[in-house]
């Protein structure tokens, strides 16, 4: 069943940020200096089939006209006849590509190409951690040859120097990190709360004076939402110059967890294989060109669970524990919105559709409805309030049930308190309610507010279907990918 127009009115108070819209000046001067990398590679797919993979990464040009600074898993273990750099809109791309050198602990490597491509070097500035200016990130995002840029937050932090052990220490990959030997868990990042997109790995993070502050790197998630971070390029990129690390002769762990790639046949061309990565980032936009998300990667349910804080994974693990039903076969589609950093989770192979405001997905036999709303309120205080506003209008909808009355709360299942916390800007609430007819529906509703966005995701499904075992799988399928809905991490 589709949401109906009564949902129009919250668009009308969303204030949708446009790519880019706020970068003008120096750093568009710099964005001229920054490039697209595409990578070959072998590794595995969703399903662990082993495939030749295309993948795609952001560099800039530093210390001379031919020389550029990437993330080193974006090249990480890749042939050098396998490396190619484009300047924007691919109107020029280098022949051989060397990697001259690397640095682990930030994740760097430093390429030499043997053709001059005009660029110009960019020079380098310090930040701040807590800085509120304004920085913008220059990239290919999902190996699109059209340059785009987005603006850039930093998170409030009450360290003065984090490092990448505070985000990664409850995750599994701190282990992995430590074996691949980079990046090294106590390197020095710069928190970003916003989001870093899945090709602009290596990309440069460039002030308003047209200087690099940070080198956006990313490479992690929890459950579905990215952990985002960078280097601080003043720190790091200079040392590259006097490093003596050796290039790694594998691929990375990033390759697969977050740099952007896309499964290509073997044997074909750079030309194929770069209009097989642009139609595949097309087919994957749902919305219109006021908004959209777009399917980033599939994961499956051990995935998930594996990358996951360990408190969220207990969490899932003992809810399927005790409706006695084995998950492991399932698998997810995860859609993101760039502008706000919301991350969207639905089954794997669902049809995601837009219609006024509203993403949405029903099951096959339209017994399971899932929805989804994001938007930039304004201002926190208009965020919170929107969340209970689009709930009650959900509530008096009458889509769902004849009345409004019918719907109401369970003494055995009273709305969790929510979670608010007014100095971070944030809230988190999540209602319930049944419809007291034949029916029998329950209705979940998660609202999700990070400052001035807020991120509403909510389903109705039929209890009295809950008997069935098919069924019972299928719900808990949708409620875990609804309960992993989130915000970008930090």
């Amino acid at each position: 069943m589709k949401i109906k127009t009564l949902f129009l009115f919250f668009l009308t108070i969303a204030t949708l940020h446009s790519a880019g819209i706020f970068a003008q000046g120096s750093d568009r001067i710099s964005a001229k200096s920054v490039v697209k990398i595409t990578t070959k590679f072998k590794g595995p797919d969703e399903k662990g089939q082993i495939v030749t993979k295309a993948g795609n990464g952001t560099g800039w040009c530093w210390n001379n006209s031919k020389q550029v600074v990437t993330a080193l898993h974006v090249v990480a273990g890749i042939p050098v006849k396998d490396i190619k750099v484009y300047t924007d809109k691919e109107s020029k791309s280098s022949g051989v590509v060397k990697i001259v050198k690397v640095l682990k602990e930030a994740d760097l490597a430093l390429l030499e190409l043997d053709t001059d491509l005009g660029l110009t070097p960019l020079t380098l500035a310090e930040v701040d951690q807590n800085s509120t200016s304004e920085f913008y990130v220059w990239g290919f995002p999902h190996g699109i040859f059209q340059m785009a840029g987005d603006d850039i937050r930093f998170s409030r932090s009450l360290d003065a120097s984090p490092t990448l052990n505070s985000i990664i220490n409850k995750t599994g990959a701190k282990d992995e990190f430590e074996v691949q030997e980079y990046p090294l868990p106590t390197a020095k990042i710069l928190r970003v709360s916003s989001t870093i997109q899945p090709g602009h790995s290596g990309a440069p993070i460039i002030d308003k004076s047209g200087k690099v502050i940070g080198v956006a790197d990313g490479g992690l998630r929890s459950g579905t939402a990215r952990l985002n971070w960078a280097f601080p390029a003043n720190m790091y990129v200079p040392r590259l110059l006097n490093s003596n690390d050796p290039a790694p002769t594998t691929t990375s762990l990033q390759s697969n967890l977050y740099s952007s790639y896309t499964v290509i046949p073997d044997n074909v061309s750079q030309e194929e294989q770069n209009q097989i990565v642009e139609k595949e980032a097309s087919e994957n936009i749902v919305g219109n060109d006021s908004q959209s998300i777009s399917k980033t990667w599939t994961a499956s349910y051990d995935e998930i669970l594996e990358t996951m804080y360990e408190e969220d994974r207990n969490e899932i693990m003992v809810i399927s524990a005790q409706n006695g039903i084995n998950m492991d076969d399932t698998w997810y589609d995860i859609y993101e919105d760039f502008n706000t950093g919301a991350t969207i989770t639905i089954p794997y192979g669902e049809n995601m559709v837009y219609d006024n405001g509203w993403f949405y997905v029903n099951n096959e036999s339209n017994t399971l409805h899932y929805s989804s709303l994001i938007f930039n309120a304004g201002d926190y205080e208009n965020a919170k309030n929107s969340a209970y506003q689009v709930f009650n209008d959900i509530l008096n909808s009458k889509i769902y049930v004849e009345s409004p009355d019918l719907w109401v709360v369970s003494p055995d299942v009273p709305d969790e308190d929510p979670v608010v916390d007014d100095e971070a800007e944030y809230a988190s609430y999540f209602l319930t309610r049944y419809s007291n007819d034949e029916k029998n529906l329950m209705l979940l509703y998660n609202a999700e507010i990070e400052g001035t966005n807020l991120l509403v995701v909510m389903m109705v499904c039929d209890l009295n279907k809950l008997q069935e075992d098919n069924y019972k799988k299928q719900f808990l399928h949708y409620t875990v990918a609804l309960n992993l809905a989130a915000f970008a991490g930090y």
